[in-house]
């Protein structure tokens, strides 16, 4: 590749490229060479050095690995767990699905890591606008639906125990799966920059039609505006409901049920488990929604500013923090604060390793011929 490179370059007219980072990258997407070089390249021509680029720092392989054993291995304990459990409620069903997100999610971020030197710049750009988007937006889907979920469950109990099924989760699951694959792998079926002849000014580096940045960050926003309003409402409606049962006129109150010890100890618990789930969503998503809005900075400004700002350690932690550590504290936070998975997770485990032991410390058997009876005197 880089042969070809130099040989393009030394056959044409073009100049050389940029000096600057940013105006190097747009160079390379405005002159026709993004199918002709790969991206590793393209970043060690820009950046100056091998060791310049979001996925380029020290331990990244170490870090890799261990997040994604820990990846995997949390979210499959919690797929495993509800499938232990064998219930039909739908927050279960909606809880392994955001377990299998996960995983995908922390698949396809490792995968993309080892496509640098492999796929052309102008694709490993659609890769990251698309690939990447559709794990992410999958994510945030089912987050939604565990947010309006535990919504009409707390405020409307009786509707939610008496019409909501496993049924209608799995027709809102598949429908968020299908409605995703969609909406993100669009710019490869002709939502890009080529297919609607866009000019490059209005493009993310010659790849993407802005059009289609701007409608995944509105979409992006609005989920996580879904996400904080409804657990911000569940959190204000179980406080509510324990001042009225501590200030002891709870049964006055028109609408409210009767609140044992048992029932105010199960909402004081909700209501932490819901404050965690606000503060730890926002932190995530406000920083995704944060690189959109530079993505599109980019589009209609230039990279080289957004260079000199630091870009590229932007990116980095976005992708350290979305595809990397969001799958690992998403069972904690989610999924192990349901005592009854918690439960049966942990016993599956303890009786795991207990007949491991017996199988690799095997109970000595002792002859009967062997055993000394005591005398007994006549």
């Amino acid at each position: 590749m880089e042969t070809n490179l130099s040989a393009t370059l030394n056959g044409s007219a073009l100049a050389a490229p940029p000096n600057t980072t940013g105006r190097c990258f747009e160079w390379f997407a405005e002159n026709g060479l993004s199918e002709n070089v790969t991206f590793g390249t393209v970043v060690k021509i820009c950046g100056n050095s091998s060791g310049w680029g979001p996925f380029a720092f020290p331990g990244r392989e170490v870090l890799t690995i261990f997040s994604s054993f820990l990846c995997v291995l949390l979210n499959g304990l919690v797929v495993f767990g509800v499938a232990k459990l064998q219930q039909n409620k739908p927050l279960y069903y909606l809880i392994a699905n955001l377990a299998v997100t996960d995983i995908m999610t922390n698949i396809v971020g490792n995968v993309m890591l080892e496509l640098t030197e492999t796929v052309t710049y102008r694709m490993f750009i659609v890769f990251i606008v698309t690939v990447l988007h559709f794990p992410v937006i999958l994510s945030l889907t089912g987050l939604v639906l565990l947010s309006v979920d535990r919504y009409v469950s707390v405020q409307h109990p009786i509707f939610y125990h008496g019409t909501v099924g496993s049924g209608h989760v799995l027709v809102a699951v598949a429908g968020a799966w299908v409605s995703a694959a969609l909406l993100c792998f669009s710019p490869m079926m002709g939502w890009n920059c080529k297919g609607t002849n866009t000019s490059n000014d209005r493009c993310f580096l010659g790849a993407v039609e802005g059009s289609f940045i701007v409608f995944m960050t509105v979409l992006c926003a609005a989920g996580v505006v879904v996400v904080v309003f409804t657990n911000a409402r569940v959190f204000v409606t179980l406080r509510r409901r324990l001042n009225i049962a501590a200030n002891g006129n709870h049964q006055q109150h028109v609408g409210c049920v009767h609140m044992n010890q048992q029932h105010i100890i199960s909402a004081q618990k909700k209501a932490r488990s819901v404050l965690v789930i606000i503060v730890v969503f926002l932190i995530a998503w406000l920083l995704f929604l944060w690189w959109q809005v530079t993505v599109l900075v980019s589009i209609y400004n230039s990279w080289e500013s957004l260079v000199s700002i630091g870009i590229n350690l932007q990116f980095r932690f976005v992708f350290l923090v979305v595809l990397w550590l969001s799958p690992i504290v998403n069972p904690l936070v989610y999924a192990f604060r349901l005592p009854a998975l918690r439960r049966v997770v942990w016993n599956s485990l303890r009786n795991g390793a207990v007949r491991l032991w017996r199988r690799l410390v095997p109970p000595q058997q002792v002859h009967p011929a062997a055993i000394q009876m005591p005398a007994v005197d006549v």
